[in-house]
Parts: C-alpha cells; structure tokens; sequence
C-alpha cells in the first residue's frame, strides 16, 4: 500500500468551508422558524404547502440553505477524497466534477423551489 502525502489544497475552500458552516446554522434556524412558528404555516397539507412556496421569504430561506447545504457537503466530500488522490490532474478532474455535479443540483433544487411560483 502506497502513502499518500497530503498536499495544500488552497486556503480559500478552507475558508468558505467555516463560512458555509456559520450560513447553514443561520438558514437552518430562519428555516425551522418559518415552517414550525409562522402561524400561516400551519397546514400541512398540499394548498398550505402551495401557500408557503409563494412566500418570497420561504424562497429566499430555502434557496440559501440549498446552495448553501451544496457547497458545504460537496467541499467536504472534495477534501475527504483528495486525502486519498495524490495526482493533481486527478484531483482537478475531481474538483470539476462535484463543481458541475453542484451547479446541476442546485438548478434541479431552485427549479423545484419556484414550481408553485406563477
């Protein structure tokens, strides 16, 4: 079994990985107040959920976590597997795919998020 050294992967994903982890308990908490405290939002049923995807607020909140929760868990798995990728092309290819894996969930999310919204 051959070891592997960890390299430098650059301070700035170190650095929006703290930032991101500060904005997820913020939109996490904004979250669980809109849904469990807002007394508009206590149908739970298709139309009380319909009603609460118009709310530019419910858009807003739940936009942030998603993009927010995204890059978060994808930068995560990135520094996860770079401790076992030593090649650099390797580790670009990588870092290209959770990129685009990223973006293309978080269209799928926002487009999900805005589906009720006409």
């Amino acid at each position: 079994m051959t070891q592997v050294t960890p390299k430098p992967q650059g301070v700035w994903a170190w650095i929006w990985q703290r930032i991101t982890a500060v904005l997820l308990v913020f939109f996490l908490g904004t979250h669980l107040f809109v849904l469990h405290y807002v007394p508009e939002n206590m149908n739970i049923n298709f139309l009380g959920v319909a009603a609460r995807f118009k709310s530019v607020l419910y858009l807003v909140v739940d936009s942030g976590l998603l993009a927010v929760a995204l890059y978060h868990a994808l930068n995560g798995i990135r520094n996860v597997l770079f401790d076992f990728v030593a090649d650099d092309g390797k580790r670009r290819a990588l870092t290209w795919l959770l990129l685009i894996a990223g973006i293309a969930y978080l269209i799928w999310g926002a487009y999900a998020l805005t589906f009720f919204v006409k």
